[in-house]
């Protein structure tokens, strides 16, 4: 567990710059640009948790940390050695990949969920439904899009976290 707190105490961080920096600077300066690819989240697991944010925008929450993190990565004492550029580009990729599947393990949780929903006892339907996901967002400043979740994808959400934080960024 130690070698994700690092991950995790950046990632909580950048989480808060990044609203800061969207609400006070990205929005007054670029209007349009924050909402382009915007979202919300919220998370509610009982009465002990309750997390909401604001909405922020995806350039500035993913685009910023990976264009940073690309040009940490460029080979520059081997600018012409295709093995360098591989490793590059290969360490690059991991955290879009276990980012990608923090999404899969959401949508694999909340179908799981729902089909056995019909087949659970009913107080664990209603714990269960104590646990709520939900993200808004717009797609090209156009699309306003809402998906919801349960507990299926309450659980998928940590774990998907868990794996992105410890093979998608805490090092090997």
């Amino acid at each position: 567990m130690q070698r994700l707190a690092v991950p995790f105490t950046l990632c909580a961080v950048w989480c808060m710059a990044a609203w800061a920096i969207e609400k006070f600077w990205f929005a007054a300066i670029c209007g349009p640009c924050s909402t382009l690819f915007a979202f919300e989240l919220g998370v509610k697991g009982q009465n002990l948790l309750n997390i909401s944010t604001g909405r922020v925008s995806a350039v500035v929450l993913f685009g910023v940390p990976f264009l940073v993190y690309a040009l940490v990565l460029v080979p520059y004492r081997h600018p012409g050695s295709g093995a360098a550029w591989s490793e590059a580009i290969s360490q690059w990729s991991r955290p879009f990949f276990w980012l990608a599947m923090v999404v899969f393990w959401v949508w694999i949780g909340e179908i799981a969920y729902s089909v056995l929903i019909g087949t659970l006892p009913d107080g664990f339907r209603v714990y269960g439904d104590g646990y709520q996901l939900h993200l808004s967002g717009t797609a090209l400043a156009v699309r306003e899009i809402t998906v919801n979740g349960r507990l299926g994808a309450f659980v998928g959400l940590i774990l998907g976290l868990y794996l992105f934080l410890s093979r998608g960024l805490a090092r090997r």
